[in-house]
């Protein structure tokens, strides 16, 4: 099966099924919602560190509820139902906890550049050496220097130097996105030696996310601004800007654009490896 063909597959069963998608999706945001819900222990002045608990809840339902979607999806993609009772059930936990629990430390592995710079960040600016009290101007020269002399170049550099550190996280979800739908197919070996398939659907997969990314960047610009702007003039005393309309405009995006595409988004890798699954049968 095409990247073309997989990417045809899933928008033909979602819109089959557009019924269930909803149901589907609600589930997987609740389940998300019910992990978070530790958080809510941070708003408390003596009870903060019953947030924690949000780590366990995570570890437990997440791999289980990611499975069960899989194994959902696969079903769909076969004629069955996206949305039934499977989404519940606890059938061989264990092994389902093991599963996600090695590909969340593979993941970490992968994350390991981005969390390494964010710790050596976080340590330089509320470590001993504190920005805002002791070395501002030192942090102001060097984003100077990175700019050429110009601080809102230099800013920009920083963050794309920094988000840079995000691309092997970025490649790590994308080479594992077909683990989960390999093992819901009934065959993790599915996967080996399709992985630059299995890359470029997830790739494919990535063109749901546009719609967001285009209204998001519209709405955000005059905020970044507004943000550059604050940069520009750090020496005289840096404040964040407060958030404006297009705060509001995002988060609409988010809800409107982003979340009914998610089904979708995860189906296009799905199929693909169902067509894996098809071939070898044949």
């Amino acid at each position: 099966m095409t990247i073309k063909q997989a990417a045809a597959c899933a928008r033909r069963t979602v819109t089959e099924k557009k019924d269930e998608v909803f149901d589907f999706l609600l589930f997987e945001i609740i389940v998300r919602l019910f992990v978070l819900t530790p958080l809510l222990f941070l708003l408390t002045e003596n009870m903060k560190g019953l947030a924690l608990l949000c780590v366990p809840l995570f570890l437990v339902l997440v791999p289980l509820a990611r499975t069960r979607a899989a194994e959902n999806m696969m079903a769909a993609l076969d004629g069955g139902r996206l949305f039934s009772r499977n989404l519940l059930s606890m059938r061989e936990f264990g092994r389902v906890f093991g599963n996600g629990l090695c590909q969340g430390l593979l993941l970490l592995l992968w994350a390991s550049p981005f969390i390494g710079v964010t710790l050596w960040l976080y340590r330089i600016i509320f470590g001993t050496t504190v920005v805002g009290q002791t070395d501002v101007f030192s942090v102001i020269l060097a984003l100077s220097q990175l700019g050429g002399g110009d601080i809102v170049r230099g800013t920009v550099y920083a963050l794309l130097l920094y988000l840079l550190t995000l691309l092997p996280f970025c490649f790590g979800l994308a080479f594992h996105s077909g683990n989960r739908f390999a093992r819901a197919a009934g065959d993790r070996k599915l996967v080996r030696g399709k992985r630059k398939g299995i890359l470029l659907s997830y790739l494919r997969s990535l063109l749901t996310l546009v719609p967001f990314l285009v209204v998001s960047v519209w709405a955000g610009s005059d905020y970044v601004m507004k943000l550059l702007n604050a940069v520009n003039s750090m020496a005289g005393g840096f404040s964040i800007p407060r958030p404006d309309s297009g705060l509001y405009i995002i988060i609409g995006a988010f809800v409107l654009l982003l979340l009914p595409l998610l089904p979708l988004k995860a189906m296009i890798s799905a199929a693909y490896v169902k067509g894996i699954r098809d071939e070898g049968k044949a």
